[in-house]
């Protein structure tokens, strides 16, 4: 009763076992660039709008494999796209929309990423639907290489905007590359590749029977090799990002780069940042400045965070040499005169800058700082007059939080992933302030003193903030500058993260040498009525003690570089260790909230930068696991190293082997049997084997086997013929056989 129950749905079920592996390959091609869209929603908020519009382009595909043609399948995913375009473009803020639109595929197609469009989670929602549709609808009617062509320009797209890491996209490769292999082997295995409704493993022998194709030796040699070619695909490049040469190059994997400079890490990315693990100082001397007074050299800033990094969004507009809007509240003017000491693409100046006049040409970025046109040179100069905040304490308490909305939104934006246990500390340690700026000062005291200062850390694999506040003892600015962030936006308080310069050394009354070492981050905070003010949540005596050390060690191996025609810098005078004030202007004395004691004492980590002796060596060091996309290309290489271990032998040589060397014990009889099995094996292989219907006694004596041979098999004709051995007699032949294995 049950079998024919069991063939009626197998009669229903149209995949055999090529079929399943092509599906499940296509899913692995449009896997990647939806975990790319998911990341993107992520970063600016709750994907799960996206994850059911997607679900239901899979549901959709599903039900009309069966009754649209193919044609018509193309149209829905053009209507689909189009719609989404349209959806899309009516939103856009400009006027016209179409020139935005248009200017920000330029952009994309040109290694923009999708984050720097403010927009993003509507053009994630907006372009999702189509080539999930197309992909899943045409891997169900068998036409595979066209499923692998939508699937494969949506992967595109995301690597043309670097958007998809590189696993993401040599996951979404492999997927491609199983889709048309194992696709094919499918379409081979059926007579009729589109009926839906006929299995693909069903064929039909001369005499009438049906037969499972799936079963037959070509069918499983060639997913043997398509698995094989796929371990390939995988293992190569991963060797290849081994290589010293390739290491850095587009062939590794490793989206990070050891040695990296803070100048490097900060800058090297444009408009975006990426978070990275230890990095070096340089003493390369990069601008010299006159001004009345040192400021922090504020270079850039940024507003959306994506957990392992920083983007900019906006596009700059050109510079007409008009005056810049002030900061809203009372100002005071700062000039500045800067000269490039070598080729560099950035124009510092205090915050806030409102005029530039130069002769490298500048843009006017979104947040209201200049960005170069191109690199200046060694020599250029520029001047930058700045309108600085003059602020009290009184007044920003006062501020409020009538946040406008685009700022509030922009301003406290935090991937939805960010775990909730950031707010809950954040909350904890701030539960004694009454307004935003005393929460500010609570959080940055609360760093300074609980955090230690060093170049040298792991870069965290998930949240960089989580990680910093709960993981680590110890990193550099960037690291607390976050961190900083992350915990005001997660109370509602608009905050930045900001790239610069400290002031530099001084060499005059009124100069300053800049240095690649004075690479800093430091953080802002928007308060109605008043505008940015800085913070700086970084411990700064031990961030000075390693520059100036750094100073010194390039004054005394004689590489210490120079200034304006030539004339070195002779006399270092140690830098101001103190943090310049947030405030322009302040009142006198005043009393500064305290954080509120946390709920033990076992997570507040030690502020020093040397590690304990006590402790050194005591820590077990645990491996970092794998992302849920290496995990992946690890199943798929292993599966496919396996498939050409068993083609070649050398899985079946393995096994040999260690069968032949090593016999675990089980009960008398069977040890005598399996013994007596493995001198047999080693007679064949130097002797020859025993033919067919030839004695055990006439074999032995043929090739002329010594008395331990014949002993073995005397106990094995006891174990057959009369049906007991000891354990004695099973520990002798397991003896024997050793021995004559260990001699072959």
């Amino acid at each position: 009763m049950s079998a024919p129950v069991t063939e009626r749905v197998r009669d229903r079920v149209p995949w055999g076992g090529s079929r399943i592996l092509a599906l499940l390959a296509t899913a692995l091609a449009i896997g990647a660039p939806l975990r790319t869209m998911y990341y993107l929603s992520d970063v600016v908020g709750d994907p799960t709008l996206f994850l059911a519009l997607a679900a239901l382009s899979f549901v959709g595909a599903t039900l009309l494999a069966r009754v649209l043609r193919p044609p018509l399948a193309v149209a829905v995913g053009a209507v689909l796209f189009a719609g989404g375009l349209g959806a899309y473009i009516l939103n856009l803020s400009t006027n016209p929309a179409i020139t935005e639109l248009l200017s920000d595929t330029v952009a994309l197609l040109t290694g923009r990423s999708l984050l720097q469009i403010a927009e993003v989670r509507l053009w994630v929602l907006s372009f999702a639907p189509a080539p999930v549709f197309l992909t899943w609808y045409f891997a169900l009617r068998r036409w595979y290489v066209t499923a692998t062509v939508a699937a494969g320009t949506a992967l595109a797209f995301f690597a043309l905007t670097t958007d998809a890491g590189v696993v993401t996209t040599l996951l979404g490769v492999v997927g491609i590359a199983a889709t048309i292999g194992f696709g094919t082997l499918d379409t081979l295995s059926t007579d009729e590749p589109a009926d839906l409704t006929k299995r693909p493993d069903a064929m039909t022998d001369s005499d009438g029977t049906e037969r499972a194709d799936d079963d037959d030796n070509g069918i499983d040699a060639g997913r043997r090799a398509v698995l094989e070619q796929l371990a390939a695909i995988i293992v190569v490049p991963a060797a290849l990002s081994q290589v010293p040469i390739t290491r850095d190059s587009l062939l590794s994997y490793d989206d990070e780069s050891e040695g990296q400079t803070v100048e490097g890490s900060l800058f090297d990315a444009g408009e975006s940042l990426s978070v990275r693990g230890s990095i070096s100082l340089t003493p390369e001397i990069r601008y010299t400045v006159e001004s009345e007074e040192p400021r922090y050299w504020r270079v850039a800033s940024y507003d959306r965070y994506t957990g392992n990094g920083w983007v900019r969004t906006g596009n700059p507009r050109p510079y007409d040499d008009q005056r810049l809007d002030s900061p809203p509240g009372e100002t005071r003017t700062l000039r500045q005169e800067f000269r490039a000491e070598s080729t560099i693409g950035t124009v510092p100046a205090a915050w806030k800058p409102v005029h530039y006049s130069g002769e490298p040409s500048v843009s006017v970025s979104s947040e209201g700082g200049f960005q170069p046109d191109g690199p200046l040179s060694t020599g250029d100069t520029y001047e930058v007059r700045s309108e600085l905040l003059v602020a009290t304490p009184d007044g920003l308490r006062a501020a409020g939080t009538d946040y406008d909305d685009t700022t509030a939104e922009l301003y406290t934006q935090l991937p939805d992933s960010t775990p909730a246990r950031v707010a809950e500390r954040t909350a904890i340690l701030t539960a004694n302030a009454e307004n935003p700026y005393e929460t500010a000062l609570v959080v940055e005291r609360w760093l300074q003193d609980t955090k230690g200062y060093s170049l040298d850390v792991d870069r965290p694999d998930f949240n960089v903030a989580d990680t910093f506040l709960f993981e680590m003892d110890e990193g550099y600015c960037v690291y607390f500058a976050t961190t900083m962030v992350t915990m005001l936006r997660t109370q509602g308080i608009p905050a930045r993260m900001t790239v610069g310069y400290t002031s530099g050394q001084r060499i005059d009354e009124d100069q300053w040498v800049v240095r690649g070492l004075n690479s800093h981050a430091w953080v802002e905070v928007y308060f109605p009525g008043q505008g940015w003010v800085q913070f700086d949540p970084t411990p700064s005596g031990p961030r000075e003690a390693v520059r100036q050390q750094r100073i010194e060690d390039a004054s005394s191996d004689g590489s210490s570089p120079t200034v304006g025609d030539g004339n070195p810098v002779e006399r270092y005078t140690p830098p101001d260790t103190s943090t310049p004030a947030p405030l322009t202007e302040t009142n006198g004395t005043e009393t500064e909230p305290t954080e509120t004691p946390t709920a033990t004492g076992t997570d507040t980590p030690t502020g020093t930068t040397e590690a304990s002796d006590t402790d050194e060596g005591t820590e077990l060091s645990i491996p970092d696991l794998p992302s849920r996309e290496e995990l992946t290309l690890g199943v798929v290489a292993l599966l496919g190293i396996a498939a050409g271990a068993r083609r070649s032998g050398l899985s079946e040589r393995a096994y040999r082997a260690v069968w032949l060397r090593y016999q675990r014990r089980v009960d008398p009889e069977t040890d005598v049997e399996r013994a007596f099995q493995r001198a047999m094996y080693v007679l064949a292989t130097e002797h020859r084997g025993r033919k067919s219907g030839e004695t055990v006694r006439a074999y032995l004596d043929a090739i002329g086997a010594d008395d331990r041979v014949r002993r073995l098999a005397t106990l094995r004709e006891r174990l057959r013929y009369g049906g007991e051995v000891s354990e004695a007699m099973a520990d002798e032949a397991v003896e024997i056989a050793d021995g004559i294995v260990s001699e072959r």
